[in-house]
Order: structure tokens, then sequence, then C-alpha cells
């Protein structure tokens, strides 16, 4: 049996990333029109989880920053706008030749060129024979309209897995050992993000929870597995979502749905569509985040779970804002706090726990970022950074959006909001070691989004000052 310690020094081997990059100069903005709104909304082409993907991730943030569009850019390096865009995915993997071209193409200064030499191999896949999620790292994230999760939840139907496949016995023990990896796999997430962990989950889903499901058990164990296999496969589906492997979350997602479903597990079932309406949120699909979001309520005040139903008004919330709704968004949070001041910590199921006053500050403040409240913004950050000490992703979430908040984006820029870049970059600043080692998508791309906004300032000593520190810190290349 792996022990917990076993599992925690298996985490710790994470692989270094590197990349350098010249001081960005500001060009007219003429450009890449049918680009504007993905340089808004980043979602699955930012990534960590590996040199590849840090490298897709680079040279798309070199692409948005000079305004070109992928055709654009594959007309003046003599490649496919495709080839380009499967690179930016991490799909590809890029050649020497291919990165020297965009280097010129982009004047970076020779930064792809060097992130290409510095490149780790991928880490080793798993040898298991089974899966119980087939990795499959292209997977697109399909909307509504292929895949309605809300739906399978609500249908009468109680997915039936194939026990017995195996002579393996599952007993408490089992499960008790499957729960303390979720603490583990649950801690290594929120510290360091998706991709810390995720291959380790991966081995750990195939190898033991998924023979465990097709083992024999009795019908009293039967929900206690089904609940802790739903609970892995979210925590897997949330790291896929954090390091940018959006379409294979989905499939960990569906997954834990089901076990959560097969279960009876109201609560769990509430807390999976929850994270997939930050998904949704994130991939900027409105439609589907307040799906997603007014299920996850509706099942979360069916589990008797006051933790559970906060979260997923405050979820929701974000939804609402950003739909442009913000009378909706301010009742879901009113909502999510009533709800929250009637929970007990000790009566909620362990994996809610997390959700305390500390994590609604930081809700109220995403739903503030949503609605472009700038000043409601920086009214709650200071409070969030202050009860983030060891929670490195939430630390760095919370600093760039905070940081984000004193520099208008396009549209904000003809509303007359006050631009504060000093401001800015010492609160980017002060989060870059902080970054150092983080694994999330999410992260690394916030602050991807303050450095583009910082272009058009690049003369600015401290604007350098900003991107000096990140070679330093977070792209690891001195």
């Amino acid at each position: 049996m792996t022990s917990r310690t076993e599992v925690g020094i298996c985490l710790m081997r994470t692989e270094n990333l590197s990349a350098s990059e010249a001081a960005p100069k500001p060009v007219p903005n003429d450009q890449v029109k049918e680009d504007e709104a993905m340089a808004q909304q980043p979602r699955e082409l930012a990534a960590m989880e590996s040199a590849q993907q840090f490298f897709g991730a680079e040279l798309r943030h070199w692409r948005l920053l000079r305004k070109m569009s992928l055709n654009r850019l594959g007309a003046v390096s003599h490649d496919s706008g495709s080839l380009i865009c499967k690179i930016e995915k991490a799909q590809r993997r890029p050649t020497r030749d291919f990165a020297q071209r965009m280097d010129e193409a982009l004047e970076t200064g020779g930064v792809l060129e060097r992130m290409w030499v510095d490149m780790n191999a991928q880490a080793p896949q798993s040898d298991s024979t089974i899966s119980l999620v087939a990795d499959e790292p292209n997977t697109p994230w399909v909307g509504c309209d292929a895949f309605d999760p809300v739906s399978e939840w609500l249908d009468e139907t109680v997915p039936v897995f194939a026990t017995g496949e195996s002579h393996r016995r599952v007993g408490n023990a089992d499960i008790e050992v499957m729960w303390s990896m979720c603490d583990v796999f649950s801690n290594a997430d929120h510290h360091l993000g998706g991709g810390y962990a995720r291959a380790t989950l991966t081995r750990f889903l195939d190898d033991v929870v998924g023979p465990a499901l097709r083992g024999s058990y009795d019908s009293r164990t039967a929900p206690e597995l089904y609940a802790v296999a739903a609970r892995l496969c979210d925590l897997s589906g949330f790291m896929c979502f954090d390091s940018a492997r959006q379409g294979l979350g989905q499939k960990y997602f569906r997954q834990a749905l089901r076990l959560a479903k097969a279960g009876g597990n109201a609560a769990l079932g509430a807390h999976i569509l929850t994270d997939m309406s930050m998904q949704a949120h994130y991939l900027s699909r409105k439609k589907e985040a307040l799906w997603f979001g007014a299920a996850a309520v509706r099942a979360a005040e069916q589990s008797g779970s006051p933790s559970s139903t906060a979260r997923c008004n405050a979820v929701l919330a974000r939804a609402h804002a950003l739909n442009g709704d913000m009378t909706a968004g301010a009742q879901a949070m009113l909502e999510a706090e009533r709800r929250l001041n009637r929970a007990r910590p000790d009566d909620e199921p362990d994996w809610i726990r997390f959700f305390t006053d500390r994590q609604l500050s930081a809700e109220f403040m995403y739903v503030a970022h949503d609605g472009r409240r700038a000043v409601d913004v920086q009214r709650r950050a200071p409070v969030v950074l202050a009860d983030s000490a060891g929670m490195e992703r939430r630390q760095v979430l919370a600093a760039a959006t905070l940081a984000a908040s004193y520099l208008p984006d396009s549209d904000e820029a003809a509303t007359g909001q006050s631009v504060e870049v000093e401001q800015a970059c010492r609160v980017l600043l002060d989060t870059m070691r902080v970054a150092r080692g983080l694994t999330s998508a999410r992260g690394i791309e916030l602050i991807n989004i303050v450095r583009r906004r910082l272009a058009p300032y690049a003369d600015l000593a401290i604007v350098q000052q900003v991107e000096d520190e990140f070679r330093s810190t977070v792209a690891l290349v001195g």
C-alpha cells in the first residue's frame, strides 16, 4: 500500500520550466480584429504544465503583444496559421527552425529559440493498461449542444459500473486510503496548481481507483467508494482545467458526476457542477457557466450542506457578472454569505471545508473583476492577499487580478479609467517570487495579461523591472 509520505515525495518531482524575453515594443493597433476578443480571453491556449506548453503560452503572448492574427503571423514567417495554433496549444512540438522564424517575425530578441534549447522532455506517461478516463490531451472542450451534464445529472437513470470483473475485495480500509489521498492531491493543487500533481493523480486513478471500481464490494461500501472515486476524478478534472487541458478536464468532470450520481451524493454532485461552471466561465462560455451554476445551486439546496450551497451561489454570481447582470450577481453573493453563516464546519464534508469567509472574500473580488468594478477589486484584494499565505496559486490569482484593475483593457480605455502603472507593477513584482514553480495556466496567463497591458509603457524603468523579474523568477531564465 502506498503511504502518504511516498506520494508526497512523488509529488515533489516537478520539472523546471525555462524562458527569456526581451523588452516588448508597443505597436499600432491596426491589426488582428479577429484576435481582440481572444486576447482578453486566453482560455485553453494558456499553459504551464510542461516546458512545451510554456513555449506555446509564450509564443501566444508575443503574438498578441504584436497584435498579429495566426494567419498574419503565418504569412510573415511562411508557416500555416493552423500549425502556429497547434504549437500554441501544445498539440505539436516546435522545431528549432520554427522557433527562429517566430523570433524573427515577432522581434522577440531570441526568446523562443532560447526556450526551445532549454525545453525538457515530456514527463513519462503512465504504463497502466486500463485508464479510468482515456488521457487524450487534444480532446476539445464541448458546449451544451454536444454534451449536457445537467440533463445527465437530472436523468432518473443511475449509472452502473462493472463490478466483479476482478477478484479484488474492497473494504473500508481501501476507502480510507483513497480519502487520505484526496487531501494530499487537493493540497498540492491548492498550493502550486493543476500541473504539479496531475500525472501522479492520473496514475493513482488508473492503478488503484479503477481496479477498485471493477472489484467486489457490498451495497454498504458502494456509496462511499463511488463518492471517493468521484472526488478524485473531480480533482483530476480541476487539475486539467487549471493546467490548460480543457477537453480532458471535462471528461474527468463527466466521470466524476456519474460516480457522484451512482453514490446518491447530491453535495458532491453540486460541487462538481460548480467546478464545471468555473471552467465554462474561464472559457467565456456564458450560457454553460450559467446553466451549470444554476444546476449546482439546485443540487446543493437538496444536499443539506450550507457550505456547498454558499460556494455554488458564489460561482453562480461570477457567471451572472460575466453575462453583465450585476444585480443577479449581487443577489447570488448575498445568498452565498447567508448560507455560509449557517454552516457548521464539523458537519460539512471534508472537501468543502476550504470554503470559508476568506474564500468568500476572494469570490467577492472576482465578481467585482468580472463586473469591471476596479475600485471594488482594490478594496477586496488586500484582505484576500493577507489571508493567502502558503496558498501560492490563490495569492498569484488575487495579485494579478488586483494589478489588472489598475490598467484598462482595450474596451475600458475609452471610459477614462485612471491608469496607475507603477501601482500595477508593484503588485506584480510582489507576486513574482510566489509564482516561481507555479503550474497553474490560469495564474500564469493572468500575469501575462498584465504584462501585455503594460506593453505601451515599456520605456518606464519599473515596467522593465517587471520583465526582468519575470525572466529571472517565473520563467527561470537568467
